[in-house]
């Protein structure tokens, strides 16, 4: 079939198959293309997919094509159209902060943020920042740590990008400072474990109260656009009251959270000397393209690891 009418019914269709198909951000970005191209045609075929790609411009409306596509393909609908090629901007890298520099953004920041930024950084290859904002001292694994407090900790990293789970480490001086700030937020059962809501209260109060306890545990029955709302506004907060006030006020430079996530990959790969499958697996990524998008790797010590080589 060379043309598919664009109708009340088939966008309402999509709408509903969307989730079990994508994460909550992209199915709002992709929802909001989609009404434009539904409302603006009334089919879709070679003629309009040229109108499309003159009058939209934003890659996403490429995108939303190519879910109808796939929405298509999977419904058993007689129906594809080729896509040509959108020019767009390529994707910023952030820039990776030297150990130096976050040991400043850690010292600058106050209790107990301080902590949060040290658990963004350190655990696994590093964490998003709605991940640290979900994580509950029930997460981490307590009672194998607290059977030998020398080894490192292990956590589960819950809903994590398009509602994945994925199991990341903590460095052992890290899971002693964890253990000492649950015992100050009085958090620990009658068998010396923690357990409870959030770990970090983002939002200024440092004792966790029960409204946060609450969410916490009923996190998977909230509704998604709330939860979305629920995390925007945490991030925000930190954003302005850390990241802003705090850490970029001692490295007198802007700074996005999501550097420290891109650093932690690429201190791995060049310090640690991680191989790269077991820090795609850190980072929760389904492709190494994306993981290799995060590290960077310096120009002068491969010039300098190349130093020995020979001449033919």
């Amino acid at each position: 079939m060379d043309e598919l009418p664009l109708t009340k019914e088939l966008f309402i269709d999509i709408i509903n198959w969307m989730p079990s198909k994508y994460s909550l951000s992209t199915i709002n970005n992709r929802s909001h293309y989609l009404k434009k191209i539904f409302k603006k045609y009334k089919i879709l075929n070679k003629e309009t997919m040229r109108e499309i790609y003159r009058t939209f411009k934003h890659p996403q409306d490429k995108a939303c094509i190519v879910m109808i596509n796939r929405y298509c393909s999977e419904n058993n609908i007689d129906f594809f159209i080729n896509i040509p090629r959108m020019k767009y901007k390529k994707a910023k890298i952030p820039e990776i902060l030297s150990p130096s520099e976050i040991e400043l953004m850690i010292r600058s920041a106050p209790r107990p943020y301080d902590l949060a930024i040290r658990c963004i950084f350190n655990m696994g290859a590093g964490l998003r920042i709605s991940e640290i904002i979900k994580m509950s001292w029930n997460d981490i694994r307590w009672i194998d740590w607290l059977s030998n407090q020398k080894n490192y900790g292990v956590i589960k990293i819950k809903q994590g990008k398009g509602g994945k789970d994925r199991i990341v480490n903590i460095p052992q001086k890290l899971m002693e400072d964890l253990y000492k700030y649950a015992k100050e937020q009085g958090v620990l059962n009658e068998f010396r474990i923690p357990t409870g809501g959030f770990i970090f209260d983002f939002g200024g109060n440092e004792r966790q109260g029960k409204n946060n306890e609450f969410i916490r545990d009923n996190m998977n029955k909230i509704d998604d656009n709330w939860k979305e709302t629920y995390i925007k506004t945490k991030y925000n907060w930190f954003r302005y009251n850390i990241l802003q006030k705090c850490c970029e006020k001692a490295l007198n430079k802007k700074l996005h959270i999501h550097q420290l996530r891109h650093s932690r990959a690429t201190y791995l790969y060049e310090y640690e000397k991680a191989d790269l499958a077991s820090i795609q697996k850190l980072l929760g990524h389904a492709s190494m393209d994306t993981t290799m998008r995060y590290i960077q790797v310096d120009l002068k010590k491969v010039f300098e690891s190349m130093k020995d080589t020979m001449e033919l």
